[in-house]
């Protein structure tokens, strides 16, 4: 080898030396900055996980998840309480119908009762002027027309105050009636609307929990995959180290050949052994660089790929979850007010509906007393009407008037009877309606409103807690989205540090294009140089620089010809899964 050739490859080797000198002084700064960096980044990202955390407690609290339940609980009670309404007014209705139809017919028979107190007073008026045309002999029968007339005028009176009662009951039931018509359609409208609202509020309920449970859940493991990429970062920083010492070796080893190569050539054997240590040192150095290459830009990348999901952590669906909560609140909120008022008129509804068959169980109540004193008189002008036609039938043709009014009497008092016997009835049949009109009020009771009432009171404690949850997961999310915007502002800072990382370890590809174009040249001007070294010599020489068991596998491949050793990775981790 020529000296120019020999000067030239010396004066590439000691270039390379500073070149490698510069940069390590120049990444050293630039690493210690990342390191600082992602060192505040993991302190925010402790931050945002207690937080996360906190949300997380909060949400899986039992009165929480809880709240669904209890809804669907409220949605059966509601559905029961209007359906047993439903059915209960369904079946008052149809009674009520039979009832206004036997009042109509009592009021009917109870005048017809009017009629024949009418006629009484006719027979009473009759039998005065027969007892005045009889003389002293009819004076017996002046008792009989003094009991015709009471009897007439006391009928009279009770039959028509039975009978006004009766029109005023029959037009409060059928006022009820017209009232239970009109409810039924609402009660049935109301009973789907429930339906469909209830089932809405549930539906949303149950996304708004699946997103209050399982969003900050989602959040959290994004964070603590972050939190671990840049651990892993730190860890590398922290190692770079290792990396400045390769380097350190390098130019060590660029040192050592470029003394040997400026040595003295007296001895052409042992110059040629020196040709080949150079070109197997220059071979492995070409290896370190490589190595050295391959380390950094592998931080880069996962600096970037770290960098990367920070920018895409965003607690923007977590801040998003109290709002929303609050709203699923409010409207359930809203749903519970509305059943509550649903309560109340139905209450008040029933009431109206109880005091309408109060009035019936008091005009039943005079309707007997009535019947009963009906019998008593149809009793007594039985027993008159029987000691008229014997005192008439001694008096022989005299008292034949007396003897027809008798019989007249007798006709009354049975038609009386009969007609007395049908209000009875009518009266029977009314009265057990209304006792079964009772027994379907029981719907309408307060004991049948207990598991109504029951179920909002556990729905509205659930929603209070709902409520709680919901404000501190806003309050939460609030303060994590000035976390994670405090740890995304913070990347930009890191951008250009990495920039800077790759411009500067971008000089070893043109280092390595001229240690290579150096190699070459002495492949060139010795074409056996590639056998003129003893590789256990070489790697004795040149590996008491290295302090790393990477630096020696790479040694080791260089020597051997063999592919470059898997770097190992540093990182925890190579991707971060988003939501």
């Amino acid at each position: 080898m020529s000296l120019e050739t020999k000067t030239k490859i010396v004066h590439a080797l000691e270039k390379a030396k500073g070149e490698l000198q510069t940069l390590s002084q120049t990444t050293t700064r630039q690493i210690e900055s990342v390191a600082r960096t992602f060192e505040g980044l993991a302190g925010h990202t402790d931050t945002i996980l207690n937080l996360a955390a906190a949300m997380v407690g909060c949400v899986e609290n039992e009165s929480v998840s809880s709240i669904l339940p209890q809804v669907q609980t409220l949605g059966g009670a509601t559905r029961r309480f209007i359906g047993d309404r439903l059915q209960a007014t369904t079946g008052i209705l149809e009674t009520v119908t039979t009832e206004v139809e036997l009042l109509r017919q009592l009021s009917r028979i109870t005048r017809g009762q009017e009629a024949i107190a009418f006629e009484t007073k006719a027979l009473s008026v009759l039998t005065n002027i027969e007892v005045a045309r009889l003389g002293a002999v009819g004076a017996g029968f002046q008792y009989l027309a003094h009991e015709l007339a009471d009897f007439s005028k006391s009928v009279t009176a009770d039959a028509m105050e039975l009978a006004g009662h009766t029109d005023g009951r029959r037009a409060a039931i059928e006022e009820t009636k017209q009232v239970l018509a009109a409810e039924l359609p609402r009660l049935q409208e109301e009973l789907a609307r429930i339906e469909l609202d209830l089932g809405n509020a549930l539906s949303a309920v149950e996304f708004s929990l699946s997103q209050l449970s399982g969003t900050p859940m989602q959040f959290r493991t994004c964070v603590e995959n972050v939190a671990q990429q840049i651990a892993g970062v730190v860890a590398a920083v922290q190692a770079h180290d290792i990396t400045r010492q390769q380097i350190e070796h390098v130019q060590e080893a660029f040192a050592l050949i470029s003394a040997k190569m400026s040595g003295d050539e007296n001895a052409e054997k042992e110059g040629t052994e020196e040709m080949g240590r150079a070109y197997a040192g220059l071979t492995i150095q070409i290896y370190q660089l490589r190595t050295i290459k391959e380390t950094v830009a592998n931080w880069a990348s996962q600096i970037r790929m770290c960098m990367g999901g920070i920018l895409k952590v965003s607690a923007t669906d977590v801040a998003g979850i109290g709002p929303a909560v609050l709203d699923q609140e409010r409207g359930l909120s809203s749903q519970l007010a509305h059943i509550e008022r649903l309560e109340s008129e139905s209450q008040a509804y029933s009431e109206r509906i109880q005091r309408t068959f109060g009035g019936i169980a008091n005009l039943m109540q005079l309707v007997s007393e009535h019947l009963q004193k009906s019998k008593s008189v149809r009793d007594h002008l039985l027993l008159l009407t029987f000691n008229s036609i014997i005192e008439a039938s001694h008096l022989g043709v005299q008292a034949a008037a007396i003897l027809a009014i008798a019989q007249s009497i007798k006709g009354v008092s049975a038609e009386w009877g009969q007609i007395t016997d049908q209000s009875g009835r009518a009266m029977q049949e009314v009265l057990s309606l209304a006792k079964h009109n009772n027994e379907l009020m029981g719907a309408f009771s307060d004991v049948s409103n207990e598991r109504l009432r029951e179920a909002q009171a556990q729905t509205r404690a659930g929603l209070s807690n709902l409520r709680t949850a919901a404000a501190l997961a806003a309050g939460q999310a609030q303060e994590m989205k000035a976390a994670t915007d405090k740890l995304q502002a913070e990347t930009t800072e890191v951008g250009n540090t990495v920039d800077l990382l790759d411009a500067c370890f971008g000089q070893i590809d043109a280092m390595l294009t001229e240690i290579e174009g150096v190699r070459r040249q002495l492949e060139m001007d010795h074409s056996d140089v590639k056998e003129r070294y003893d590789p256990a010599e070489v790697e004795q020489l040149f590996s008491a620089f290295y302090t790393t068991e990477m630096e020696r596998d790479v040694l080791r491949a260089a020597l051997r010809g063999t592919e470059l050793p898997v770097a190992q990775q540093t990182f925890v981790g190579n991707s971060v899964e988003l939501f």
